[in-house]
């Protein structure tokens, strides 16, 4: 047997030794946990406050994985959960280390400071505003899955100019349906279709493999209407979750910029509209949507970028022409808040625009209902910065929309939530703006899904916004909910009948 697995089992054992003896009466310390860890953890990602999780996903979880990170403790037992080809590609990139970066002892320090100072008992939500039942303000229309299939959607989209309703599947399908939620046509895609480009010949985004991989088989096409004369416009795409277009450069040519959040890496990618010339705006993993604004008003668009992964922040993109682009960051998060979507919106009716942020993601090494998960708003306080003002908690909060959705002139806001807690409510709530930044919580009547995509969009073209939910039944959690055969909802606005 080689050295060093003799290492890394004795770093194993040493690990639960520790957190199974107490420490002996006059032991010397020889650091403190919580100065190391400050010390160590900002290094990659914003601080994680104890607080955070309780104590044995701390201990069970989130700890042992940072240790492997830190080349401390037994990597093989990562092919439990992972096939060989992605370890040995992990392995590659440095992400798990053969060799201690920090010593041992500090390590130790670390760990007993997390374990010693995290509550027993996951911490409560903060105090609410109840939810208000019912409300008339949208009429529902159900698309259900096919007979044989559970409702596992990746896509929503509204197609005003067709009458038509776009979903993508992650049996890797797209289908088109009427706004009687009727179908119209169904074909094959590459892989699961998440964005579409609606145009002539519609640009497609299919992620390749959902689940986390370090593979790189994502594509962006154009296809037909019935899915025939497929041109590949992208390959190798690293997990893509967005696509957005616009002329970046001033040449009179349309680009395209791709979010692909990938795994353990990713980045932001550009492809000149001209040349077809790819360059990377960042290589940090994580980008998980994408928002164009010209803000300077030079007429060149800048873009806003939620990262999540274990860096998760919101980044400005000045464009600086030519281009090129500046990163500022605005907004830093710990890694365990599961930041999942930003939108931009005037909530307080200032003239300036704010920033909404719907925390909640759950697929990672602390699987726990989180008490501040939910959505918060930062207003712009005109000087460059934003500033936490509103937050509704809401247990795995996935996405939130902005919009004036009972035509009173302010910003209402939709949710879902894909981590919410079954047969509590929660997955679905609209947010009724009072003015004052205070908000109205409503169910609207809408079922109890595991609602992972969400849209808005005037679909009738009769001047207000409507919606549709994307319904995903997966995981243990599904069998708990009435709902396995609905595909989407579309929520039809009321407020011009």
């Amino acid at each position: 047997m080689k050295r060093n697995t003799w290492l890394l089992i004795l770093a194993s054992v040493a690990v639960a030794l520790w957190i199974l003896i107490p420490n002996l009466p006059g032991e010397k310390k020889k650091a403190d946990g919580a100065t190391l860890s400050r010390k160590y953890c900002v290094s990659c990602h914003e601080y994680p406050d104890p607080s955070l999780l309780q104590r044995d996903i701390w201990v069970n979880g989130v700890l042992p994985e940072m240790g492997l990170r830190l080349g401390i403790g037994d990597k093989n037992t990562l092919l439990n959960r992972m096939p060989l080809k992605q370890f040995a590609h992990l392995a590659k990139l440095g992400i798990y280390p053969d060799t201690p970066l920090i010593p041992i002892q500090d390590w130790l320090s670390i760990f007993a400071y997390y374990r010693d100072h995290s509550p027993v008992e996951r911490p409560a939500q903060p105090k609410k505003d109840p939810v208000n039942h019912g409300g008339d303000l949208f009429s529902q229309t159900l698309i259900a899955a096919d007979p044989d299939d559970n409702g596992q959607t990746t896509m929503v989209r509204f197609i005003p100019d067709r009458g038509e309703v776009w979903l993508g599947s992650r049996f890797a399908t797209l289908q088109t349906y009427g706004l009687n939620g009727v179908r119209k046509l169904k074909f094959h895609t590459p892989s699961p279709v998440v964005d579409a480009i609606e145009q002539k010949e519609p640009i497609l985004l299919s992620i390749g493999n959902m689940l986390p991989n370090e593979d790189r088989n994502g594509r962006l096409y154009s296809m037909n209407d019935t899915g025939g004369h497929p041109i590949l416009l992208a390959d190798s795409l690293h997990r893509p979750v967005q696509v957005v277009r616009a002329d970046l450069n001033k040449d009179g040519r349309e680009d395209l910029v791709i979010a692909e959040f990938g795994f353990e890496t990713g980045q932001v990618r550009m492809i000149d509209g001209r040349s077809g010339v790819t360059s990377i705006l960042s290589q940090q993993p994580g980008p998980r949507n994408i928002i164009l604004r010209d803000e300077d008003k030079d007429g060149l668009p800048d873009l806003y970028i939620l990262f999540a992964q274990a860096r998760e922040q919101v980044s400005f993109f000045h464009n600086e022409g030519g281009g090129k682009f500046k990163e500022k960051v605005l907004l830093r998060f710990p890694p365990v808040y599961g930041s999942s979507y930003m939108d931009m919106a005037d909530m307080n009716g200032d003239g300036l625009v704010d920033l909404i942020l719907a925390n909640g993601d759950n697929a990672d090494y602390s699987l726990s209902l989180k008490a501040y998960h939910g959505v918060r708003i930062y207003l712009n306080n005109g000087k460059g910065g934003y500033e936490e003002k509103w937050f509704y908690p809401a247990y795995g909060a996935t996405k939130a929309i902005a919009g004036d959705f009972d035509g009173d002139g302010d910003q209402d806001m939709a949710m879902i939530a894909f981590f919410s807690e079954a047969g509590m409510g929660g997955s679905f709530i609209y947010f009724e703006n009072l003015g004052g930044m205070r908000f109205k919580p409503w169910d609207m009547k809408v079922p109890d899904g595991l609602w992972l995509v969400m849209e808005s969009g005037d679909m009738d073209k009769d001047g207000d916004l409507d919606l549709i939910l994307g319904n995903f039944q997966f995981g243990p959690d599904s069998i708990a909910r009435p709902t396995r055969h609905i595909q989407a909802l579309i929520l039809k606005n009321q407020a011009k009948r």
